[in-house]
């Protein structure tokens, strides 16, 4: 049985040591290296999140980790925040890299909630996306994963 994990990396670290063992994948969240932005948008500072990937892919060498960036728009949706990123996973040479268009798939549940939907009406352009995408490969090359 092929078995992964898909996080933003906080927790503590022992949990995670616990865990890997078991896995054939881990797919890790980094959404900004900024930390004052981080905290700013997600509530929490990204100090935890990177260290724990640090330690994740240094302590685990033969574990495929596969690093995503959800792309939203007003909050990482740049080039420096992209590149900052690839620069961050540039070092661990077997990590590849994603980054996945900002979608709406929770507007539903804020409707049927009758809450207003956070993000509105934002959308991404396939322009821009690429222009990102551009930007990653640039730094990690054939690392970066273009999803379909």
């Amino acid at each position: 049985m092929h078995t992964a994990l898909e996080t933003c990396g906080l927790a503590d670290w022992e949990t995670f040591r616990e865990l890997v063992p078991h896995l054939d994948l881990f797919l890790y969240d980094i959404k900004h290296m900024d930390s004052a932005l981080h905290e700013a948008q997600t509530g929490l500072p990204n100090r935890r999140i990177l260290e724990n990937f640090r330690i994740l892919a240094e302590e685990f060498p033969d574990l495929p980790i596969l690093a995503r960036t959800p792309i939203i728009p007003g909050f990482n949706d740049n080039e420096q925040a992209v590149a900052a990123i690839a620069e961050f996973l540039k070092p661990y040479e077997r990590v590849e890299y994603e980054m996945l268009p900002y979608h709406r798939l929770g507007t539903q549940k804020y409707q049927f909630l009758d809450r207003p939907v956070p993000m509105g009406e934002v959308k991404l352009d396939a322009e821009h996306m690429n222009r990102l995408q551009a930007v990653a490969q640039g730094i990690l090359g054939q690392r970066v994963r273009v999803p379909h």
